[in-house]
């Protein structure tokens, strides 16, 4: 029996070299196409990416409302003190105020003593005089009015240790005692200053022998 013969034709190997030349061009063809990812599985992977990323960006919200808390009461507790501070300011403007006024005040307060005593002995001079001092009388005191200064009210008061000045005691049968009974000089306030206490004669109890005087005429009658 013959053997076949292995031997190529010269047409065949050209044939099989260019089938050879495909098969490995379409090798990294089939592999790259394996390894690129399609377009589902590229959302998929950026959602997944996106998702950690906003999972650890997410602020905490407790953190946030504690330092919100405490900026809100560090606010707080600046308004109140520059409030505090305001008023603290005015008040010591108008004591720096007062206390400038109140020597102008004390010198000017005999002139206006003077004015009333000459008002009281006027019965001697011109009715013109008393006039005219009257006008100065009532202009001085309409300008320490606009000042705030004020007469203290002592006839027929209570007596206060606080705006009065007990000169003497006087019985009175028909005044409570410590009332006022007579005003020897005026008192004078600025505000809740006293500038001056106004000097009085305070009544007192009835003594025991007017006392029973009067009891006795009580009984007669």
């Amino acid at each position: 029996m013959k053997k076949k013969s292995t031997k190529k034709t010269c047409s065949e190997e050209p044939l099989e070299a260019e089938a050879h030349t495909k098969a490995d061009a379409a090798e990294p063809e089939t592999a790259a196409t394996a390894e690129t990812p399609g377009p589902a599985e590229d959302a998929g992977n950026d959602a997944g990416a996106s998702g950690g990323a906003a999972t650890a960006q997410l602020p905490d919200i407790d953190a946030l409302l504690a330092e919100r808390d405490q900026l809100k009461d560090q606010l707080l507790r600046a308004r109140a003190e520059f409030d505090n501070f305001r008023k603290r300011n005015a008040r010591d403007y108008e004591r720096l105020r007062r206390t400038a006024a109140e020597a102008l005040v004390r010198d000017l307060l005999p002139v206006m003593d003077h004015l009333e005593l000459a008002l009281k002995h006027a019965d001697d001079a011109s009715q013109a005089v008393v006039e005219g001092v009257q006008m100065v009388a009532r202009q001085f005191a309409d300008v320490l009015g606009r000042h705030g200064v004020e007469p203290i009210p002592a006839l027929g008061e209570a007596f206060d240790p606080n705006v009065h000045e007990a000169m003497m005691q006087r019985p009175d049968d028909e005044a409570e005692p410590n009332t006022v009974l007579e005003e020897f000089q005026r008192g004078y306030r600025m505000g809740d200053l006293i500038l001056r206490p106004s000097k009085v004669v305070v009544s007192s109890a009835p003594s025991a022998a007017s006392a029973e005087m009067g009891d006795g005429g009580t009984e007669e009658g």
